[in-house]
């Protein structure tokens, strides 16, 4: 080659690296890093809420946002944003409209259900059959037309198919959901000798609340594929000396039916399929994060399947509760201990937050005040008050001690939330752990129904960095508790903002995806069934919002 020759090449090479640098200038670092926008918002009012404060900041304000994938990467203005995208990249032009985060519901589960299955061409009861009763205006009302149509529906169904019967509020006679749960808890609605002569060779299955009653037929088909069911019951519900003589079990009997009777023959693809449908809902109600116990190992066959498949369309913090399967009670206490810690395994899309419990204080009426509120004996008997021997507390304080964070845990009542603490202290001083590592655990308690604001349950909480994960719906059973507990209980109910203001950490929830705004607002305004409750507790509107956002 001729030496004139070389000299072109290197100039002409010498130009592609020049203008190779040029064009890396001035691309912009975002497209460095990620490439061009999968999409962009422009025109917007985009509300960042990165002011993470106890204060009506909302932080910082922007035109427009780009979205590469699963990843927000760049708020700025409209000019700066468009220079992130290329032809392919999707825009939408928002017209000056609000742009807000999307919700973060800490405390909700979606895992399908019978009208999604329906949908997919799936039996959700193999063959069984589904119905509600609304209830009447007392119990006697109520179980006569239970009966009634248990008699009518198992006259039509083949014997060994299951009947699942719900009882629904009715409003209008002044019969709540929460009493008749009441109702049910100690098996005065209904039970196995009121049952059995009306359905003797069909199983069948009453749900309210977190009980559910059996008859025989139900009870002994449990006995054979799960010879702990008994044992399993005892502990799951500690207020009943002997739940199953009354035909009481509680959900974690019921998802074991669910998941494991009826759905056995169900790929596990397909029921992802319908797993996904269920989050697709919860995105399209502007949730992009939601966090859930997993209380039946099939469920979690399920969700890792749909990570696996990366098929998952929100992102989902898995909560094991997988000790409330009606196992023996001693394998299921030192279940998390044997397989160790897996806390924070996973990916953005799903992972593995921590241990979980329900049944620790349960729901109305089983919440434990323990000597906090007084109340009359039948009523005190129902609280669910857990203690040391019982499979839901020594299997935490084995957990903790392995390694796993705890969360999701119902703290609905002041003294539930002191022994969760209690049982907390416990793990720390059995396994030597400090207060800095039990802090850096982030643990939760979760619903805040009527925990109150006694100084000792308050200090506890914030010296451990527990975070408290409060539904406002739950405001709701305010007069169901002064029904029971007399007008004392009001000053337990909800004070959000007396807890804030002591520097603890109080997050919002929806267990749900619908009625969103109407939940929100009930902090802001404390208005609840015609009245207002506490208002002295009212929020700031960006305060609450940043409950559900940061």
């Amino acid at each position: 080659m001729r030496k004139g020759q070389c000299l072109c090449l290197a100039a002409l090479a010498l130009a592609f690296v020049s203008f190779a640098k040029v064009q890396a200038q001035t691309v912009p670092p975002e497209v460095a890093q990620h490439g061009y926008a999968d999409s962009i918002v422009v025109n917007g009012k985009i509300v960042s809420m990165d002011d993470k404060g106890y204060n009506a900041n909302p932080g910082r304000i922007y035109q427009a946002l780009a979205v590469k994938g699963t990843r927000l990467i760049a708020l700025g203005t409209n000019d700066y944003i468009r220079t992130l995208a290329n032809q392919n990249t999707k825009v939408y032009d928002v017209g000056g409209r609000l742009v807000l985060p999307a919700i973060i519901d800490g405390h909700a589960h979606h895992f399908g259900g019978p009208a999604i299955a329906k949908a997919m061409g799936i039996d959700p009861m193999a063959g069984g059959r589904a119905i509600n009763v609304q209830a009447a205006r007392d119990m006697e009302g109520t179980r006569l037309r239970v009966e009634n149509a248990i008699k009518e529906n198992v006259a039509q169904m083949q014997p060994g198919q299951w009947l699942q019967v719900g009882i629904n509020a009715n409003q209008a006679e002044g019969t709540t959901g929460s009493k008749i749960f009441a109702w049910t808890v100690r098996g005065e609605l209904e039970n196995p000798k009121r049952l059995d002569p009306i359905s003797p060779k069909n199983p069948v299955m009453i749900s309210v609340g977190t009980r559910r009653t059996m008859n025989t037929v139900a009870l002994d088909l449990l006995r054979k594929l799960y010879p702990s069911v008994n044992e399993a019951s005892k502990m799951e519900l500690p207020d009943l000396d002997d739940p199953t003589a009354t035909g009481q079990v509680g959900l974690g009997v019921e998802a074991a039916i669910q998941w494991e009777i009826w759905l056995k023959d169900q790929p596990t693809p397909l029921l992802a399929e319908m797993v996904r449908r269920d989050w697709e809902m919860m995105a399209a109600h502007g949730q992009n994060v939601f966090g859930s116990r997993a209380y039946n190992p099939r469920i979690v066959e399920t969700v890792s399947y749909l990570n696996r498949t990366k098929t998952a369309p929100i992102r989902y913090m898995l909560l094991l509760e997988t000790h409330r399967r009606p196992n023996d009670p001693k394998t299921s206490k030192e279940m998390y201990s044997n397989i160790g810690s897996l806390w924070g395994i996973g990916d953005d899309m799903m992972w593995i937050g921590g241990v979980s419990s329900e049944l620790w204080d349960s729901s109305f009426p089983l919440m434990c005040f323990g000597k906090d509120l007084p109340a009359p004996p039948e009523i005190k008997i129902r609280e669910m008050c857990r203690e040391p021997g019982n499979l839901f507390w020594d299997a935490m304080v084995n957990a903790l001690g392995s390694g796993w964070r705890a969360a999701g845990f119902h703290g609905v009542a002041s003294d539930g939330v002191r022994r969760y603490t209690q049982m907390i202290e416990q793990a720390m001083k059995q396994y030597n752990i400090s207060v800095e590592d039990i802090r850096s655990r982030r643990m939760t308690t979760d619903h805040f129904e009527a925990v109150g604001t006694l100084p000792d349950v308050m200090a506890k909480v914030k010296e451990l960095g527990i975070i408290v994960s409060a539904n406002p719906s739950r405001m709701a059973r305010v007069d169901d508790y002064i029904r029971d507990y007399g007008p004392g209980v009001e000053k337990f109910i909800q004070p959000a903002k007396t807890w804030l203001d002591a520097g603890i950490t109080v997050v919002g929830q929806f267990e749900g995806y619908r009625g969103i705004g109407r939940q929100m607002k009930l902090y802001i305004d404390r208005e609840v069934n015609g009245r207002k409750v506490l208002p002295d507790q009212a929020l700031d509107r960006v305060v609450v919002l940043k409950m559900w956002t940061t």
